[in-house]
């Protein structure tokens, strides 16, 4: 197991602040006050209302309502792949809107592109989930969803920050694989996710397989301090963040 006093609870480029709070739910927080979250279905503490909410895919890892309606104010905009996925994730559609792969939305100060996401076998099909590109104030991100290696990574452009699964329980989502991916998008930060720190407990069978949303049926055990030595002389910087929620929260 790796030394966790390398895994930090944020790490901020360029103003903007990451911080992990579970499976591949993201945080960030521009210099200028700006909240956005990825795939909201964990939250810490009396998280801050979002600005900015974006949901990949509709699986219970990813699209939660009960974690929607804390963060979710009169002014926060809520940005999905798919109408049904909103429908289910949020509920309220009022203020809602869906961004297909290749669209490009203007929210605001905000452009979000949908981007393909999908593996070679398994649950995540092509077309039924995305990953996007989120551009804000000078700062591009990548927010990849559950997906594998594949082609369309090559032409995303920049990319300041890119953050991506490193495992899931089919074992479609391989950690070499990414570092390739990560490799071909060329970011300058690389934040890990989608993966169950090997000082977590095993999950419970409580509701039953298809019904738990016990995320840590949906990854397995990972170390990605493995990694590090994969990014040595790229120019690429891979940070591991300290996940700010615990299992069961």
């Amino acid at each position: 197991m790796a030394d966790t006093a390398i895994r930090e609870e944020s790490v901020t480029i360029d103003g903007a602040r990451f911080e992990w709070l579970a499976q591949s739910t993201v945080r960030v927080r521009f210099a200028d006050g700006f909240i956005v979250y990825f795939d909201p279905i964990r939250l810490d503490t009396a998280p801050p209302l979002a600005d900015l909410i974006l949901i990949t895919h509709h699986h219970v890892d990813h699209c939660l309502p009960e974690f929607i309606v804390p963060i979710r104010g009169p002014k926060t905009q809520v940005a999905a792949f798919h109408d049904s996925y909103v429908k289910y994730c949020v509920k309220d559609i009022k203020g809602v809107r869906t961004v297909k792969t290749g669209q490009t939305v203007t929210l605001g100060e905000a452009r979000i592109t949908g981007i393909d996401a999908y593996t070679r076998r398994g649950f995540h099909s092509k077309g039924e989930g995305c990953g996007f590109i989120l551009e804000y104030k000078g700062v591009t991100v990548y927010f990849s969803g559950d997906t594998s290696r594949i082609d369309e990574m090559g032409q995303l452009g920049r990319v300041d920050v890119a953050i991506m699964p490193i495992a899931d329980n089919t074992y479609t989502i391989d950690a070499m694989d990414m570092v390739e991916a990560v490799k071909t998008i060329k970011p300058r930060l690389f934040i890990p996710v989608h993966f169950t720190p090997e000082d977590e407990p095993d999950p419970v069978v409580k509701e039953g397989m298809f019904s738990t949303k016990d995320i840590r049926f949906f990854t397995r055990k990972a170390d990605p301090a493995a990694l590090l030595p994969c990014f040595e002389g790229t120019g690429i910087k891979m940070v591991m963040l300290r996940k700010l929620t615990k299992p069961g929260e």
